[in-house]
């Protein structure tokens, strides 16, 4: 299956530059660019921390993806750039729908870090299911 990736460039050129280079590193995992993001498997947001109320602009952006997804399969949702570099601690207690976070120090990590959480999640699903069966037995 075909993974798709819609990104939201927040702020200045070099995040711009940044968001084509994540693109081009996560084709190498299987993910190919979507302009729709209602076919997002994951949604990227990638922030700059100079611009006006740029942490509230992420946490709006947030609350409007969980409202088009509500009914939908949840997309692995990451911020990253110099707000999520800023804000780490503070993203993942203050909105737990946010996957992942990764300030551009980490970008040469990115398709590790994706595969990591996309195979943690499985094994938890596979641990769900047996704990599951085991009840029903």
């Amino acid at each position: 299956m075909i993974q798709k990736i819609f990104i939201k460039t927040f702020g200045c050129q070099m995040n711009e530059y940044d968001s084509n280079r994540i693109y081009d590193t996560v084709k190498k995992i299987g993910y190919e660019k979507t302009d729709n993001y209602e076919d997002a498997n994951c949604y990227f947001l990638n922030t700059c921390h100079i611009r006006d109320k740029a942490k509230e602009k992420v946490y709006h952006e947030i609350g409007r993806v969980k409202k088009i997804f509500r009914l939908k399969n949840k997309p692995l949702v990451i911020v990253a750039g110099c707000v999520a570099q800023a804000e780490h601690e503070e993203m993942i207690k203050r909105e737990p729908y946010i996957d992942l976070v990764l300030g551009p120090q980490a970008y040469h990590k990115i398709n590790d870090t994706i595969l990591n959480y996309q195979n943690q999640k499985k094994k938890k699903r596979r641990q769900n299911l047996m704990q599951l069966l085991n009840l029903s037995i």
